[in-house]
Parts: structure tokens; sequence; C-alpha cells
């Protein structure tokens, strides 16, 4: 896409004028062209990860028995235990956006054979899958007693990777009953890390303690960062972790844009270690494609996990820039888009790109996926460009722009104007 020179050096003088702008909102229903025409090409993908800073992820903190009595109910789990968990056959059905529900398909057994021990097993069960650190989840567990007798016991909600568990009672369940116990489970932030977690339920029954069912859960759990004031709040009032039609999390089919992001910063509790691992994966996990539809369109996260090609997902910079978006928005570190043309100092040619900032709880941390570039907004500089002028995108509708007749609504392929809000920040000084 060539600009004519003309339509250039208004776009420069623009720049130059922005200089000392800090926000400009502006409507793209009531833009004449798109950002796309502000320039002549994308940026292309490079990789100047040798200027990233050393990012150190530091080993979790596993909770011992002196810790555990700040923590009423708390059970530490033996490291070696942890690994016997075995999966069993469980049917899981969605609930909500937070909540699924868990059958244990189990053989039946002759019912006139009474086992003489005890026998109790899970049936059910509705767990909270979605963690948010320093808070509290329930998780109802159903359990039937297969014995001939009574029995009371105990039942334990475990965090594997975490090594601690939770439990409520059970007393004189009557052979062939069926009870549903709450366990309140705590997510403690100084003992955990955000990420993948593998979860199991066990059944101790008394006087022995001894355990009568035991298994790994088929689906983790997945353990994101608190958003509250006392954690990571969002500096724009949650507008940097909002879902829209271009970010789809945690709700419904969003769970794997959340389980994804999980695994890509899997043992991290750091926002700042988080964005940096996401950073790496986006990049690593995306090809570089530059067809017609990456080059005039913006993909959602979803879209683009649906269309891999040999096993890389595909796009140029903003598809990067999107992915990564969604990813660290979803695990709960506030993320906005930015979109610039720059100049070539050697050449005078404008070019665009996308990237990212994520919020680490104290300032905007840049991220560029396309090129492997985290927290140096200098790179630009010293790739040889000038004139970073940057637009924050945000709120983006599918159905918001309806002038183009070959973009249906609602396909996950959406153009620059279908962002309701686009902020001009100028030449912002700490890129230029």
């Amino acid at each position: 896409m060539k600009m004519k020179p003309g339509i250039r050096a208004i776009s420069v003088l623009l720049a130059v004028l922005l200089v000392s702008v800090v926000m400009v909102p502006v409507s793209a229903q009531g833009e004449s062209k798109s950002w796309i025409d502000t320039f002549d090409q994308w940026a292309g993908q490079r990789d100047m990860s040798r200027y990233n800073p050393v990012v150190e992820i530091p080993q979790r903190e596993l909770i011992d028995e002196k810790s555990a009595q700040s923590y009423p109910g708390l059970i530490l789990l033996d490291p070696k235990r942890g690994m016997e968990f075995n999966q069993t056959d469980v049917k899981v059905t969605p609930l909500s956006h937070e909540k699924i529900s868990l059958t244990i398909i189990r053989e039946e057994k002759d019912p006139g054979i009474k086992e003489l021990v005890p026998d109790v097993g899970m049936t059910q069960a509705t767990i909270s899958w979605y963690w948010t650190q320093d808070t509290s989840v329930d998780q109802k567990i159903t359990i039937h007693n297969y014995g001939s007798s009574a029995a009371s016991g105990q039942v334990i909600f475990w965090s594997i990777e975490d090594g601690y568990g939770y439990s409520a009672p059970f007393s004189d369940l009557a052979p062939g009953a069926d009870l549903t116990v709450t366990i309140p489970f705590q997510i403690i932030a100084q003992y955990s890390s955000v990420g993948v977690k593998p979860i199991a339920v066990e059944i101790r029954v008394a006087p022995t303690d001894i355990t009568t069912w035991a298994a790994r859960m088929p689906i983790d759990a997945i353990e994101k960062y608190n958003n509250d004031a006392t954690h990571i709040p969002d500096p724009d009032s949650g507008e940097n972790l909002e879902t829209s039609d271009l970010y789809h999390f945690p709700f419904s089919e969003g769970y794997r844009v959340l389980s994804e992001a999980a695994q890509a910063v899997d043992d991290t509790n750091d926002p700042y270690q988080s964005a940096y691992q996401t950073m790496q994966y986006v990049n690593e996990a995306m090809e570089y494609n530059n067809e017609t539809i990456y080059l005039h369109y913006i993909i959602s996260d979803l879209y683009t996990l649906d269309h891999p090609v040999d096993g890389k997902y595909q796009g140029v910079c903003d598809e990067y820039a999107t992915l990564y978006t969604a990813f660290t928005r979803a695990l709960g570190i506030p993320t906005r888009f930015l979109a610039f043309t720059m100049e070539e100092t050697a050449t005078g040619n404008i070019s665009g790109h996308g990237i990212a900032e994520s919020w680490d709880g104290n300032a905007w941390i840049h991220s560029d996926p396309t090129w492997s570039s985290f927290d140096n907004p200098q790179v630009y500089r010293t790739a040889g460009h000038i004139h970073i002028n940057i637009t924050h995108f945000d709120d983006a509708d599918d159905s918001y722009y309806t002038q183009d007749p070959e973009d249906p609504t609602g396909d996950g392929i959406l153009r620059y104007e279908d962002f309701r809000t686009q902020v001009l920040l100028g030449e912002v000084p700490r890129y230029n």
C-alpha cells in the first residue's frame, strides 16, 4: 500500500503537531480514511530480543507447617502423594463462566453384594475452576456411601501444585445415602502462582482416616491475578480488562483463551514476569503472514486460535498484539492495544506497527510480541525510526462499522473502524 507524497507529507506534519498532545479522542465513524491508509506498509517482523532486560522467574515458595497454622482448616499435601493421584472417568459439563459440573462414571456393582469395609466415593461435583488470588471459592462435592454401615469422615479438595487443600466433614452417612458438602477453598497468593492448577478430591473415612476414594480431576483450575484496589487494579477503571468482539474470556468459548494464557505464564507470580512470558509465548506460537486478510483487517483472538497453519497462528503485528492482549487481560493483567506510525530515517518511508502495553501495578510496560521486544520502548529508534506517533485503540465492536459489504459482522474479522474509541497519544516521549 503506497501513499501519495502529498498524503505522506500531511501525515508527517500531523505527527509533528501531535508531539505535545496527551489525549485527543476521535470517533472511528467520522474518519474519511482508515488508520491503515496513513502509512506505506506494515513494519514487518524482527527479532530484537537482545535488547530486552533480564527477567528472572524466581522459584515459587511452598507453604510449610509453621505458615499453614495461620490458615485455619488448611491441610498440607505430601509432595509424593500429589504424584499418585490418577485421573478418573468423569463427565464434564460447563455451568457458567466460573463453574463446571463433574459427574463420576462408576461401574455398577451387584446390589446383592455389600462391602464389609468403608466405601464412600464421589459421585458428582460443582467445581469453581476460575480462581482469583487471595479469594475463597466454594467447591461442592457430592458423595455416596456404597458400604454396608454408616460412615463419617472428611472430603478434601487439593491444589496439587501448591501442596495444600481444605476439607469439609461428614458424619453418620447411611448406607446408600448421598450427601453434598461445601468446601471453602482459599487461594493464597503468597504460596501460590498464576497459571494451571491441577486439582484432586480425596475422601477419608474415620476412625482410621483410611482413603476410600481419591482422583485427580480431568480439568485443571486456572489461577489469575486479583484486580481489586489492594492488588493490581486497572488504572483506567477496568477498561483494560474488558472483553469485546476482539477479546473473548473467560466466558463460554473463552475458556480456551484463558487456559492457553495460563499455560504461557504457568508458575509465575508477578505481572511483569507473566507479561514477559506471554510476549515470548505469542512470538513463538505465531507465524508472520502478510496475506491480504491480515494486512487489511484486525483478527480476533478466537479467529486466530481457530485458523492455525501447520500448528502456527497466523497474522501480522496487530494479530500478535491482539492475542497477547487477550491472554494478559484474561489473566487479570490490565493491557492496552496500541498502534503507531513511524518514519524510517534511511528512506523516509512511513510504516505501521501494532504493540501492547501491560500495567504491572506501577507503570505501563511496553510489549512487542512481533519483534520479541519487552520493556524497551526505545527499540524502534534503535532500529532506525523516528516520529513514533501512537494511537490507543479500544472497545472493539464487530458490528460498529457497516460500510464494508465484504466484512460481515460477528465473523471475528474487524476493521480499525470497528474500534469505538481511538485516542491519539501522539509522539509519546518514552518512545521518541
